[in-house]
């Protein structure tokens, strides 16, 4: 989530997230949602009624920025890229200010842009916070799929077959047999 963090404080603002209904977007709806913010999400239009489901405003197709006007009169303040889908450059446009715009996925993109470019990192503080809104039904993680930890080359080529994936390993030979997750991911 620290695509999120560059981006500031999310509480009244306005946010639009680019791939909002994949497994890292719908966990930055969530997550922005349940912190006080306005979330517009673009994704396909069979994937509306869960981006619905999650709080956002869901949006697709040609017209961005015209889009997003209807959606938000007031404009948006700050706007996360998750899907690299060649839309960096509408977003900057969308915001108006380069430096309101974090990607975690338009590498070629973002730095002649000059949005804020984040890799993934296991951030105990993010991770924390999020298990927090686990606890409180704000925050659900999805799990599609539960893989062998010696199938670990097959997960990360893995397509998904839900529209929503979130992908995780064998809990027993992970954790050790009968230890699990709780709701929220946890070990027990």
């Amino acid at each position: 989530m620290g695509g999120l963090e560059v981006l500031g404080p999310r509480q009244g603002r306005t946010l639009l997230i680019e791939g909002a209904a994949g497994g890292v977007g719908s966990v930055a709806v969530e997550i922005t949602v349940a912190q006080g913010a306005t979330v517009i999400g673009t994704a396909s239009e069979r994937n509306h009624e869960f981006l619905a489901s999650l709080g956002a405003a869901p949006t697709y197709g040609a017209g961005l920025a015209e889009r997003v006007a209807t959606l938000a009169p007031s404009g948006v303040d700050i706007a996360l890229d998750t899907a690299s889908s060649g839309s960096l450059a509408d977003l900057v446009t969308v915001v108006d200010d380069a430096t309101r715009v974090s990607t975690i996925a338009d590498h070629t993109n973002a730095p002649h842009l000059g949005v804020h470019l984040v890799n993934a990192e296991n951030d105990s503080t993010l991770l924390t916070a999020a298990a927090e809104l686990g606890q409180q039904v704000l925050y659900t993680p999805r799990i599609e799929r539960i893989f062998a930890l010696d199938e670990i080359a097959d997960a990360h080529i893995h397509p998904g077959v839900s529209p929503h994936p979130r992908t995780v390993f064998d809990q027993d030979r992970v954790l050790g047999p009968g230890r699990g997750l709780d709701p929220v991911g946890l070990p027990m």
